[in-house]
């Protein structure tokens, strides 16, 4: 909650330096003679990455934080609601907390985005919980026949 706090606290231009920082090493990654283009088309084809760079950056922190809630929750009734609610309420409070920060602005689609990262973190940790509970009793069981 710490490092989204942070990012978001982040004026406009400096998020949009640091977006533009991981668009350039995605437009190398993409576009395998990304060097040899003129500067304008380098800015293009970097542009046309940020949305998808920033957007996949917000639903993948709070995929994180989704696993996470559902960690911490996991031993009580509703967990998987309680980590997804969890994860949208402090969505809201990071869009709201933007409104406040130089150039930012808050967006409902980005608390859409994040409560759909919280999901998957929590469909992920849900997941993961199954299946090391099936192994562990598995093996239980198996120890038991022989």
């Amino acid at each position: 909650m710490t490092a989204i706090f942070c990012f978001s606290a982040q004026p406009a231009d400096e998020s949009t330096e640091t977006s533009s920082r991981f668009c350039i090493l995605f437009s190398k990654l993409i576009y395998p003679d990304y060097a040899s283009y003129e500067p304008e088309m380098q800015e293009i084809m970097t542009e046309s990455l940020t949305f998808v760079v920033r957007k996949t950056a917000h639903f993948t922190e709070y995929a994180v934080l989704g696993f996470l809630f559902y960690l911490y929750f996991q031993d009580r009734k509703h967990c998987f609601l309680r980590s997804v609610t969890a994860t949208g309420l402090y969505a809201c409070t990071d869009e709201l907390h933007q409104l406040f920060v130089p150039g930012r602005s808050g967006q409902l689609r980005d608390v859409i985005i994040d409560t759909c990262g919280g999901i998957c973190g929590a469909l992920i940790a849900f997941t993961i919980l199954c299946i090391l509970y099936y192994l562990r009793n598995h093996k239980t069981s198996e120890k038991k026949l022989l």
